[in-house]
């Protein structure tokens, strides 16, 4: 599967991004409402404080992170209509 995005932040950042269905929502006509309809992954070393979906687009909250690494996101979204979508994303962490 292939990276949507890729972002950067320090291991004492507690930051958020973004992960963008509704391009994908508005070509099937079709809605995701969450929260049942939204899982989030985070790859361990990396903490998830948050992930939420609102009018399509997914906000993931997360912190920590180990100097060097670089860790993936996953995004899984189910429509009301059961369509499933997975996204991902990898955000590496770096001291300034």
């Amino acid at each position: 599967m292939p990276i949507l995005a890729k972002f950067e932040k320090q291991p004492s950042d507690v930051q958020d991004f973004d992960i963008d269905y509704t391009e994908w929502l508005a070509g099937i006509e079709d809605t995701a409402t969450g929260p049942g309809g939204l899982e989030v992954v985070v790859e361990p070393g990396l903490t998830l404080l948050a992930g939420v979906l609102t009018d399509g687009v997914v906000k993931v909250w997360v912190a920590g992170g180990t100097d060097g690494a670089t860790y993936k996101i996953t995004s899984i979204v189910t429509t009301d209509g059961a369509r499933i979508k997975t996204a991902e994303i990898k955000v590496k962490v770096k001291e300034y």
